[in-house]
């Protein structure tokens, strides 16, 4: 990830990466299992998320469970685990048929936790945040490329749903529009759509407004 400058402000730019299920089964490693009771046959991926306050460090496990109906689809359950005593609390739970690309947090201390699912041909960005001692899905959103995420020079996140155009047959972002959204503390707010191409000036209402 390298930084660099627009309009004096510092900025680090990354392009979310897609996680192989190898990295998965290496950060599952890495943080080991729950108690012995617990079922890792259907564990798809497991992360450390750590947020401020009371919560401390949360474990976050997203897991498939196949359906005994024949030509079913599969359901996965994101579940985030509060340590509680020496063991782990759940917390938070989500459902859905979508299937999981990756699954991480935005910095190493009281971020954001970042998803991204796959159904069909589209992508779908949720993430979540800590807010008054509760996980709460603070953004949801469905694009047909990957989104990309911004920190600005106070580390604040910026992501970016581009909406593409069909060119030849094909989708393409370079004609196409970003939204931004930017997270305030509280929320994420949506800022401005702005041309793809100046996507990354887009920081905040006022320098949105200017690129249209």
């Amino acid at each position: 990830m390298r930084p660099f400058t627009i309009n004096g402000a510092r900025i680090w730019f990354t392009l979310m990466l897609l996680v192989s299920a190898t990295v998965a089964a290496q950060e599952t490693a890495k943080l080991g299992t729950l108690a012995a009771a617990s079922d890792e046959s259907n564990l798809v991926a497991a992360v450390s998320w750590r947020v401020a306050n009371k919560q401390g460090h949360l474990r976050c496990e997203v897991r498939q469970q196949n359906s005994a109906a024949k030509d079913s689809v599969p359901t996965r359950t994101l579940s985030i685990y509060r340590e509680d005593d020496g063991g782990h609390a759940k917390i938070f739970a989500f459902e859905t048929p979508d299937s999981l690309l990756n699954v991480y947090a935005l910095g190493d201390y009281d971020a954001r936790l970042f998803t991204t699912w796959v159904s069909g041909s589209a992508y779908h960005v949720r993430i979540f945040a800590v807010v008054d001692g509760h996980v709460k899905e603070m953004l949801e959103q469905g694009t047909k490329v990957a989104p990309e995420v911004l920190y600005d020079d106070q580390g604040q996140e910026i992501v970016l749903i581009t909406a593409p155009v069909m060119e030849n047959g094909k989708w393409s972002s370079v004609n196409g529009t970003t939204t931004v959204f930017k997270w305030t503390g509280e929320r994420f707010e949506k800022i401005g759509t702005v041309p793809w191409e100046k996507r990354v000036k887009c920081l905040s209402k006022e320098s949105c407004a200017s690129l249209k």
